[in-house]
């Protein structure tokens, strides 16, 4: 009986602990828990701003922003660092290129289809400052982009290839 008492609890607290983690509605890729809407103490849960839809190159886009440079999320001081470190262990299969462009830090981690992408913007700062998190894209791409035009957004000028 003590066991069923154990197991019972363990299992609530593991439902607890899943539900506190945000998952992007678009991909359904874990977003990062400083991205958590707070508003008069209380949390929102996780509000993303849906982007305009629009096409890169041969793909299709479709994206939401987490704007973490706003008050009302849990943690408005976010280090890229910090947010990279986090992606790196939460996206398991992905891969991961950096850049620099318009004045702003970008990491991008996309799947191998490159039909997911998770973009990571610092705020302004010079080439290799760990400045906090601008904001956080999650993008879908029909059909999914090739890793040189994926790399690409990480700069200031899209390569179609």
């Amino acid at each position: 009986m003590k066991t069923c008492y154990l197991s019972a609890a363990m299992l609530a607290l593991c439902a607890a602990g899943a539900y506190g983690q945000g998952k992007d509605p678009l991909t359904g890729l874990p977003v990062i828990p400083a991205a958590e809407t707070i508003f008069q103490g209380k949390s929102l849960g996780f509000k993303p701003s849906e982007l305009p839809a629009s096409a890169v190159c041969k793909g299709k886009m479709k994206g939401e922003f987490y704007a973490l440079s706003h008050m009302n999320v849990k943690d408005n001081n976010e280090k890229v660092s910090t947010a990279v470190a986090w992606y790196a262990a939460h996206l398991s299969g992905f891969n991961k290129i950096q850049g620099y462009g318009y004045g702003k830090s970008q990491t991008a981690f996309y799947n191998p289809g490159g039909t997911m992408v998770v973009l990571i913007t610092g705020n302004p700062g010079k080439t290799g400052e760990d400045t906090g998190v601008y904001g956080i894209a999650y993008q879908r791409y029909d059909p999914g982009l090739s890793e040189k035009t994926t790399a690409s957004l990480t700069h200031s000028k899209i390569v179609c290839q």
